[in-house]
């Protein structure tokens, strides 16, 4: 979380409601020494919408010049990982693209993939621009290794050395849209929380579990996203006051991260009695 980028989010005017709070949980996943690399699926679970609506939102942030993308490919294994955003305030925001991406540039068009490789409803799926590897790539783990960190006593020594022999079902896990965070890693520590005498030789043995956590995942963000945008088409014309867009969200019912409210904002809150004490206490915020 970097107070920066928040507080640079906070700033940020005439936005509707939908797009602002994807403004702000950008900001809030961004890391002063790293930068930005949250998972489409997580952002799409942080702002409680689909993952075809978050992409309505980021496009239009893209266009409204607030965030840049940039694709990333592991080196190793040529697989593709999380997308780094950079926000507006970055010192890499403004720097000329490579000549392979062409993003900011009008003269040199960004590569076009032939279908999004994220499985959604958009006509137009989403292009990003291919970039050389970041420091914070090389530290990422990967992800069969973070499989195996995340398995307990149900998986034996042996079964750790045998089962990364089958480290492919990961790989095709997530190229299928499973995600990481949310999908893989609580169902293998759920799985192997105990000792078993049956020795587990393959990452398959854990594919229906997966399949089902992401099925049941992605059934709760379609319900989130479809409430969320009822409301909005409910309510009146947005107020552009980020105070205002920032007492609605708190009053909605909706997560708000405690970081997501500086203490000047809060007291902004209080002093114009848009929301309660009580309120932002149930959220930790005061």
């Amino acid at each position: 979380m970097s107070h920066q980028a928040t507080n640079w989010a906070f700033q940020q005017r005439g936005l509707k409601p939908a797009t602002w709070r994807v403004l702000v949980m950008l900001a809030d996943r961004h890391n002063p020494d790293n930068g930005c690399f949250p998972s489409q699926q997580q952002l799409a679970y942080d702002a409680e919408m689909s993952v075809s609506s978050l992409n309505d939102q980021l496009l239009k942030l893209e266009d409204l010049g607030l965030i840049r993308r940039e694709r990333r490919i592991n080196p190793k294994t040529r697989k593709q990982m999380s997308t780094r955003y950079i926000l507006g305030f970055e010192d890499d925001f403004a720097q000329e693209p490579s000549p392979n991406s062409g993003v900011g540039n009008p003269e040199i068009p960004s590569p076009k993939n032939a279908e999004s490789r994220l499985r959604n409803s958009e006509t137009n799926p989403v292009r990003e621009p291919v970039t050389t590897t970041t420091d914070f790539e090389a530290q990422t783990p990967d992800p069969a290794e973070r499989c195996v960190k995340a398995c307990g006593p149900g998986l034996s020594d042996y079964a750790r050395r045998v089962i990364r022999d089958t480290d492919d079902v990961i790989h095709g896990w997530i190229e299928a849209g499973v995600d990481l965070e949310a999908d893989v890693l609580p169902v293998l520590t759920g799985r192997t929380a105990t000792a078993r005498d049956r020795v587990i030789r393959t990452w398959d043995y854990f594919t229906q579990a997966v399949r089902a956590r992401q099925t049941r995942r992605e059934a709760q963000e379609a319900r989130a996203g479809k409430n969320a945008e009822n409301q909005h088409v409910r309510s009146s014309a947005p107020d552009s006051d980020p105070v205002v867009c920032l007492a609605r969200w708190i009053n909605s019912g909706a997560r708000v991260p405690p970081s997501a409210v500086t203490n000047t904002q809060r007291d902004a809150l209080l002093a114009r009695g848009l929301v309660s004490e009580a309120r932002l206490r149930a959220l930790q915020i005061y």
